[in-house]
């Protein structure tokens, strides 16, 4: 059995994932871009055929086990559900939505497949960019000072201890290993099911977000914005726009500006804290996030609202996209958000829905509108205006 957190130095570990123990020769040593397979778009191609094919595999797996064996895992809750006359429309507790459903082997096959799937991918993926971790991280250091674009790291920043868990599982998460933007790229995009190869879903977000009214958009932040690809979206949306990313991972924001500038956007990346952006008050127009909130606790999530207030001008827009925590609730809801929380290591999922996201909008003083299905997937989609 290998040991995830030894496997990094083990050639026998390599070898046994598939992944080349080197790819030094297959770019000239002139050229910063490690692109041995060349890209498909945007989409750099992995570095060998068979951690492709791996990646793929794991793409059609995910796809199975959120389709057919999701399709049986839902079955089977309702009719434990019914047996244990639990109304279908409402909360179950945590740990009685566990003893209910979490033994069943119709829901537990399930949720195996899927979890172990996503942990397999991103252990190929960790060891692939650790065997030759020299030249990617010459890589990255090559992209640093190009443009177009700035990145502006902060060596010295205090990291809040809330970020440091390995989220989705993923080996040093974000801000413990040099390769997480590279990691969390190519894992995502097994999540997504290979439908955002192209950044797809990032671009659809972008163009449900709304404009001021005043139709005034001069800049833009995307908080939380790990890899970038919203705040890419937004400046292909808005492209006279000065827009900003940022995030407390630096792994993440070397690869985000890293990808910008191959993709030639203008995209200034900083490291800095959401909820302490540094920022001067009313500077933006358009303050977005995707998926950042139920990743921090409730008292950072409030903290990050107020400073969204803060730095958007009167009439300015907040876009949040996150889990809908007003969805209509049921037993098999329940369980979802609590095997998230526990087998995904959603650490901050539970305190998130319990948050309602709408109520602490308008305490912060937004105009809430609720745009919900506006943007493509399955994410709830809150718009608020900052009152003047």
């Amino acid at each position: 059995m290998i040991n995830r957190r030894t496997a990094l130095t083990a050639s026998s570990a390599l070898a046994a994932f598939g992944v080349s123990p080197s790819l030094a020769a297959t770019k000239p040593a002139a050229s910063p871009d490690i692109e041995p397979r060349g890209s498909d778009g945007r989409l750099e191609r992995l570095p060998t055929l068979d951690l492709e094919s791996r990646h793929d595999f794991i793409c059609g797996v995910n796809k199975f086990a959120n389709a057919e064996l999701r399709t049986a895992s839902r079955a089977r809750i309702g009719e434990l559900s019914k047996r244990a006359g639990l109304d279908p429309k409402a909360a179950v507790a945590p740990a009685d939505a566990l003893k209910l459903f979490g033994t069943d082997p119709a829901v537990r096959i399930r949720d195996r497949v899927w979890h172990s799937a996503h942990n397999y991918e991103h252990d190929i993926l960790d060891l692939a960019f650790h065997s030759d971790g020299d030249a990617y991280l010459a890589e990255m250091e090559a992209y640093d000072k190009r443009g177009p674009g700035k990145l502006i790291l902060n060596p010295d920043i205090s990291i809040p201890g809330y970020t440091r868990h390995e989220i989705h599982q993923q080996p040093g998460g974000y801000v413990g290993n040099p390769f997480a933007g590279h990691i969390y790229h190519y894992a995502t995009n097994v999540f997504y099911r290979a439908a955002n190869n192209q950044d797809e879903r990032h671009k659809s977000y972008a163009a449900a977000c709304p404009t001021p009214a005043d139709g005034k958009v001069a800049r833009i932040l995307d908080i939380g914005t790990g890899i970038g690809q919203l705040a890419v979206a937004m400046k292909e949306k808005h492209p006279t726009a000065d827009v900003h990313g940022i995030d407390i991972a630096a792994p993440m924001l070397r690869y985000a500006h890293m990808r910008a500038v191959d993709i030639g956007a203008d995209v200034t990346f900083a490291q800095r804290l959401a909820e302490d952006t540094r920022y001067p008050d009313g500077h933006f127009d358009i303050v977005v996030s995707y998926i950042l909130f139920h990743e921090v606790t409730a008292e950072a999530a409030k903290a990050i609202i107020a400073e969204a207030r803060r730095i958007l001008r009167p009439g300015g827009i907040f876009f949040p996209l996150d889990f809908n925590t007003k969805a209509p609730p049921s037993p098999e809801a329940s369980y979802s958000v609590w095997i998230d929380h526990r087998w995904n290591n959603e650490v901050w999922r539970l305190e998130y829905a319990s948050l309602d996201f709408g109520a602490e909008l308008t305490k912060a003083g937004f105009d809430v509108a609720d745009k919900a299905g506006a943007a493509a997937g399955t994410f709830g989609t809150l718009v608020g205006v900052k009152r003047a």
